[in-house]
């Protein structure tokens, strides 16, 4: 695993998983489809559909929650391998939001990241 946190130039002093992302609930629904959607012409009749399917599973994505346990077990096999490196998550559509992220990476004084795009 060092060699992952490492490469020709230096350390990496942190890992970023970056993942689409998905509504938590109801109230997250419209504006991660308006983040999805943006700059597109989706007639307003599809959104609704998409909504109602989110609706009939209480608007809860399954995403955010495989991500969540990825980052855990990503943190804890890091550990496990005595490599002291943070797992960051940012989504590009929802919360965590990637912006978000990155400015939490930044006021953690983290200088090189590795990305991992799930």
């Amino acid at each position: 695993m060092g060699d992952l946190m490492s490469d020709d130039s230096g350390e990496y002093d942190a890992l970023l998983l970056v993942a689409f992302g998905g509504p938590e609930s109801m109230d997250d629904v419209a504006p991660f489809l308006n983040r999805v959607t943006a700059g597109r012409p989706i007639p307003t009749e599809r959104l609704a559909e998409v909504a109602d399917r989110y609706r009939s599973v209480g608007g809860r994505s399954p995403l955010n929650a495989r991500l969540r346990t990825l980052q855990a077990s990503v943190s804890e096999r890091l550990v496990d391998r005595g490599v002291n490196t943070p797992v960051f998550w940012g989504n590009r559509n929802a919360a965590p939001l990637l912006v978000d992220t990155i400015t939490e990476m930044r006021d953690a004084r983290v200088s090189r990241a590795l990305a991992w795009v799930a």
